[in-house]
């Protein structure tokens, strides 16, 4: 009976003594953050993770951001996945947009745009998703109209190089110089967040709250369409 008695006062002495030191190591790794100093961070946040199986998802999520601040994207991935299978939407709203910026960040464009509007699926509200999301858009656009310009320049030169024969007709074809003139001052002129009705018709595919946010939330014109809102 006394042995079983030493038994358990020893389990117990052992648990408070763990609980003691992962919530003062919970302490440290969170100054650690705050301060941005991340490479010591992801040390505790590890050992957290294999020492005392502490497998929770905001350390999680904060592991993550502590690696992709260090430019560690491939372990910051890794995190980011298992977060956004979470429960909480929030959360795993917020892991699909920051994998969505690193496709981004890798010329993955498409897969980019596609995990922001993952992102949207889970938390309509999430902001920085539907920024990103626009930004994405925004690029693939331009993308199209420098693809475009070439091949209609690409088009006068060959017609520049074809025998006189062909001048005249090229003189009087209206989908000469006037079209590619038509283009670039489109471009110009174009709203900086040209693609946002493109965005919203995308969006309205999804749930209805998703869509009444979108309607409720304007984009703030204040966003450069030439960077991201990470």
């Amino acid at each position: 009976m006394k042995g079983l008695f030493l038994i358990l006062l020893f389990s117990i002495s052992s648990f408070v003594f763990k609980t003691n030191e992962v919530n003062q190591l919970k302490k440290e790794v969170k100054e650690l953050y705050a301060d941005k100093k991340y490479l010591k961070a992801i040390k505790l946040y590890t050992r957290l993770e294999v020492e005392y199986k502490i497998h929770e998802e905001p350390l999680l999520y904060n592991h993550a951001n502590a690696c992709y601040k260090s430019a560690q994207f491939k372990t910051a991935l890794k995190y980011y996945k298992i977060i956004a299978d979470d429960i909480d939407p929030v959360l795993a709203s917020e892991a699909l947009n920051q994998m969505g910026i690193i496709a981004c960040r890798s010329k993955q464009l498409k897969q980019g745009k596609f995990l922001f509007i993952e992102s949207l699926r889970k938390n309509p509200s999430n902001t920085h998703a539907i920024l990103n999301l626009e930004w994405a858009l925004t690029q693939e656009e331009l993308f199209k109209n420098k693809s475009n310009s070439k091949q209609e320049k690409d088009k006068r030169k060959s017609q520049k190089n074809k025998p006189d024969s062909n001048a005249n007709q090229q003189k009087n074809d209206p989908s000469g110089d006037q079209e590619e003139s038509n283009s670039l001052r489109s471009q110009q002129h174009k709203n900086k967040y040209m693609d946002i009705n493109k965005a919203r018709l995308l969006l309205e595919s999804m749930k209805n709250s998703e869509k009444q946010y979108i309607q409720q939330h304007p984009i703030h014109n204040k966003q450069n369409a030439n960077e991201p809102a990470w």
